[in-house]
């Protein structure tokens, strides 16, 4: 049987959120530095779960600090080094058993093709959204792209899924859902151990769909 197992990245694969990572980094220097802070990761816990449209969620938090060129180089080079611990050993047990592998994410292919290259993820296996730059600062993201909106992952999974005999989507947030509950995903598996969102083991219990808290368990789920 041919699967294709298509997974998230922020807080699936690595153990942050990178978008966050990048803007926690921005914000830095600023007086205000803390009270930032606690709005960003409140606009992305809305969007995580749901309460929060993703494009919203996405151009607010970029709206919060002045992106540039070399504080995201800076921090796609510091997300080498914040994977979940285990996931590296499970993707090469998966593409040994045959099975192909996406990372499909709403976060910024800018900040993850580093990462998710030496995860083993080749240029057409990655998923992302885009910066939109003027000169070396983000001056918004491509709201053309899929990735930006809600319902986006089932977008892409429906296009790259055509030869699979079944097709399963992890990760942590209610976009990762969405794409199994539209019905592009034959499976979907909630991962708990990074990010724990009780409107996604709700969705998981209303479903039938699995919810794991581990690495083990996850391998598990998929038969590794």
């Amino acid at each position: 049987m041919a699967r294709l197992i298509a997974f998230d990245v922020d807080s699936t694969l690595l153990r942050v959120e990178s978008l966050d990572t990048a803007i926690e980094a921005a914000l830095a220097t600023r007086e205000d530095k803390a009270a930032a802070k606690g709005r960003l990761h409140e606009i992305t816990r809305a969007g995580m779960s749901g309460s929060m449209a993703l494009r919203d969620s996405l151009e607010a938090r970029l709206q919060l600090a002045a992106l540039d060129r070399d504080g995201v180089a800076s921090v796609a080079e510091q997300l080498r080094h914040r994977l979940t611990p285990g996931m590296a050993p499970l993707l090469r047990r998966l593409r040994e058993r045959g099975d192909s592998l996406h990372a499909v994410s709403g976060g910024f292919a800018d900040l993850l093709e580093p990462v998710l290259g030496d995860l083993g993820f080749g240029h057409g296996d990655i998923h992302a959204n885009r910066f939109v730059w003027d000169a070396d600062r983000v001056s918004g993201l491509d709201t053309g792209y899929p990735l930006s909106r809600n319902g986006g992952k089932a977008e892409i999974l429906n296009t790259i899924s055509k030869r699979a005999d079944e097709t399963i989507m992890v990760g942590d947030g209610m976009t990762d859902f969405e794409a199994y509950e539209a019905g592009a995903a034959d499976r979907f598996i909630g991962f708990g151990l990074i990010a724990k969102r009780d409107v996604v083991i709700a969705a998981c219990e209303w479903s039938g769909a699995r919810y794991v808290r581990s690495v083990d368990d996850l391998a598990k789920a998929l038969g590794v």
